[in-house]
């Protein structure tokens, strides 16, 4: 139910967000700057011209075949378009085609969210060998049809800010931002935010993909539970979450709605309350990286760094050499 809100709320936030730019005369893309050439000269028909000398040396200073004495004035350069500033996500690209596929991807994982549990199923029957390999496959098989959506329009590299050239900055992004996340979790569960959460809604704090980490018994599907969780989702939710549903928001809703609105899906689509908050905290951080820096391969680094030592924990948990706590 808290689950379905958040979609709904997602849904509202973003309609409110479009009508008010619309009321305010804000839904509007800038128009490229047009360069205005100078007025044609028109040359005089009064007489008819005279016959063109047979030698250059034979011109004279009157003559309209003579050379230019002085150079032509230069044309007009267009002014440069005004610095997007520490905003560098552009939203040129996108038009009123984009909102069938918003809807198309918000309803997507509406309905992967709302289908039935089945918790009468045991866990690793229900995300069997074949199960995972279809997920992964459908995630990368979503992500084409966005890409495939885009690319007609602009090309990849600069799209999704490819061609990133502070990638080092990565290598402090990705860890300062996943010991953010940590410290955030931390102090919800030490709070007592998860429990209070357990016990008045009556629901597991660990989300299906981490328990499956610890109690799984075939290494096969241990090893496809890490491929997704650590490759395939980075990347997919990434180009399709950042990369697409943002910035196609971002044109309708402005930045602040589609921060709202990109995160609030993400993280419902995950479907765990427990897990609600936090997810929605890094949702809205990956949002301002992509922003800040220009580059999915910001968001792309950390996504694929929480998503590791997520994994890594669980594993070393499941074979004893750490224990993690309990809500209490």
């Amino acid at each position: 139910m808290v689950i379905m809100g958040t979609f709904l709320a997602a849904a509202l936030l973003f309609l409110a967000f479009w009508l008010i730019r619309i009321a305010l005369g804000l839904d509007r893309i800038a128009p490229l700057p047009q360069v205005e050439l100078p007025p044609a000269v028109e040359a005089p028909c009064e007489s008819p011209a005279p016959p063109l000398p047979l030698a250059p040396a034979a011109w004279g200073s009157e003559s309209p075949y003579a050379p230019p004495t002085s150079p032509p004035l230069p044309l007009p350069v267009p002014e440069p378009a005004a610095p997007l500033g520490r905003f560098r996500v552009p939203v040129s690209y996108y038009r009123l085609i984009d909102l069938p596929l918003i809807g198309l991807v918000f309803l997507v994982y509406f309905a992967l969210t709302a289908m039935p549990g089945g918790e009468e199923i045991p866990l690793e029957k229900k995300f069997g060998p074949e199960v995972l390999v279809a997920s992964i496959f459908f995630q990368l098989v979503l992500m084409g049809m966005v890409v495939a959506f885009v690319l007609w329009r602009v090309k990849l590299a600069e799209w999704l800010g490819l061609r990133w050239k502070m990638w080092p900055l990565a290598f402090a992004i990705a860890p300062l931002t996943v010991f953010f996340m940590w410290c955030l979790m931390g102090t919800l569960h030490i709070s007592g935010w998860n429990g209070w959460l357990e016990r008045s809604l009556g629901i597991d704090s660990m989300q299906e993909a981490v328990k499956l980490l610890q109690e799984a018994k075939d290494p096969l599907v241990i090893i496809l539970m890490a491929i997704a969780a650590v490759i395939v989702a980075p990347l997919a939710e990434e180009v399709i979450f950042r990369g697409y549903l943002y910035p196609a928001a971002k044109r309708f809703c402005g930045t602040a709605g589609a921060i709202l609105f990109s995160s609030l899906v993400f993280a419902a689509a995950h479907g765990n309350v427990v897990a609600l908050l936090p997810l929605f905290a890094l949702a809205v951080i990956l949002c301002l990286l992509y922003e800040f820096t220009g580059s999915i391969w910001a968001c792309i680094s950390v996504h694929f760094l929480f998503n590791a030592a997520t994994v890594s924990i669980q594993l070393l948990a499941r074979s004893g050499i750490v224990e993690i706590p309990t809500p209490e």
